[in-house]
């Protein structure tokens, strides 16, 4: 099994995000200008003029802003996941070949995704958290115990994240002709230090230990998809 990071796509989006933020904050600075400018240079008296150089600086303002956030996300853009290498290192002990491990998945129309694996039964979305301590998984919703031993909501649900994920790649493969492969998740929790219960989970979970027994019950227990597919379904990860 191969693991990889496609950090071409990390890359490509990096220059996306500083294009739309180079354009939007110069732009937002040049409205900023002309709109100082005709304060002192008016090219006539009128109320509606008025409102427009108004407009025209407040809109400048807005322009700079959503500018600088662009290129404060291009430039943090999380370059690999080292959790997701840890399940990929683990995850190789058992896969072939016919097996590619994507981590650190970050393309434009899927968002982010912590790891893909896809071979001969269809592609699979792993949301893999290092959350600790009791963790509670009850369907769609997640409960936690905190250090006063009292049950309340978890502040984050990673069976809706996968979801998510499920049909953002979903919707990427069926616009490549790849709708025929199939998307399924699973929750991996990494951490040693967590305690996890299920109740007809809505999404697979897991820890490190227990990680390929849950596939073989699932994921691996059927191949429905042939080489060439799983081989268009990895570059349109990759490259598409």
């Amino acid at each position: 099994m191969q693991n990889i990071n496609p950090s071409r796509n990390i890359a490509r989006r990096g220059r996306y995000y500083l294009f739309i933020g180079g354009v939007a904050f110069f732009g937002g600075a040049i409205a900023i200008t002309l709109g100082a400018l005709f304060f002192f240079f008016p090219l006539w008296d009128h109320v509606v003029f008025e409102a427009l150089r108004i407009l025209l600086i407040l809109a400048g303002f807005i322009a700079v802003i959503v500018g600088i956030v662009f290129i404060v996300r291009a430039l943090t853009l999380q370059k690999d996941n080292p959790l997701a290498y840890a399940v990929g290192e683990a995850l190789s002990q058992f896969l072939d070949n016919r097996y590619t491990y994507l981590r650190n998945v970050s393309k434009r129309g899927v968002g982010y995704i912590d790891a893909v694996l896809i071979g001969p039964p269809g592609a699979l979305v792993l949301r893999i958290v290092d959350y600790r301590g009791t963790w509670i998984n009850e369907r769609g919703e997640w409960r936690v115990i905190n250090a006063k031993g009292q049950l309340r909501p978890a502040g984050t649900n990673p069976t809706r994240e996968a979801v998510k994920d499920v049909m953002a790649l979903r919707k990427f493969f069926a616009k490549r002709g790849l709708s025929q492969v199939p998307v399924y998740a699973l929750i991996v929790f990494t951490s040693e230090h967590v305690k996890l219960s299920a109740d007809g989970p809505v999404v697979p979970i897991c820890e490190i230990p227990t990680l390929f027994p849950i596939l073989r019950r699932d994921y691996l227990a059927e191949e429905r998809i042939a080489p060439p597919t799983v081989r268009a379904a990895v570059d349109a990860v990759i490259d598409g």
